[in-house]
């Protein structure tokens, strides 16, 4: 009975130091728990800040891409700004032809277009007038003739002539020729008057010899729409 008593408080005692060596272990538990919240609690800021930059980089690549876009587009505008003098640098006559009309000459056997504005006259045997609709006093005396009539460099020569006649004491001064690819020869001259600049413009066309005598004034400065229309004239016969 006794040896039973013993056995018995054995158990209890190894029963209750195993308990507590559970307790024990249970309870360091918690502490590595802490450790490992603190350990999260530590790393999680970086973490977050990470991500934050990673969707400031992701949002701004949009905004990147839209600049490459204007770039190119801007790239697209200014080739098309390019293009513009390749088209302006075609013949003049084009434009001319869209705006103006289509008008014969009573006298002479040539056609031109007159932009609006202007009128076509005849002011003698050989010799027409286009001038200003609201001022007769501005001017283009037009003169052709075949090439079998009349040379460039004759043509060329009267025309000079006439300039010093407009102005004895001032010399004419040479300008840049016609750019125009349907002229073979051209000559340009000015000269100054007391009511303007006379501007005396002389070229070659196919068969066509051409003299245009431009009476100007500051006021109207009609000088390049005169020379514009000019350069569509056509023999007609």
């Amino acid at each position: 009975m006794k040896k039973n008593l013993l056995f018995a408080a054995s158990l209890l005692a190894v029963s209750g130091f195993m308990a507590a060596c559970g307790t024990s272990d249970t309870a360091e538990e918690p502490t590595e728990t802490t450790d490992t919240s603190e350990e999260t609690a530590d790393t999680a800021p970086e973490d977050t800040v990470e991500e934050a930059l990673e969707e400031e980089v992701a949002e701004d690549v949009p905004a990147e891409e839209a600049v490459e876009e204007e770039t190119e587009d801007s790239g697209s505008g200014t080739d098309a700004t390019e293009d513009s003098p390749e088209e302006a640098s075609g013949d003049v006559s084009e434009a001319v032809e869209t705006e103006g009309t289509l008008t014969q000459s009573d006298e002479q056997a040539y056609e031109l277009y007159v932009l609006p504005g202007y009128e076509l006259t005849s002011e003698e045997p050989n010799k027409d007038s286009l001038y200003v609709a609201e001022d007769d006093s501005v001017f283009m005396r037009i003169e052709t003739f075949t090439t079998e009539q009349l040379d460039f460099a004759s043509a060329e020569e009267t025309m000079k002539q006439t300039l010093n006649a407009v102005n004895p004491d001032a010399e004419a001064v040479e300008g840049q020729p016609l750019e125009n690819s349907a002229v073979t020869n051209s000559s340009v001259y000015e000269v100054d008057s007391t009511e303007g600049t006379v501007t005396g413009i002389t070229f070659e066309k196919e068969d066509l010899i051409v003299r245009l005598t431009i009476f100007d004034n500051e006021e109207l400065n009609a000088t390049e729409d005169f020379k514009r229309m000019g350069q569509t004239i056509e023999r007609t016969e």
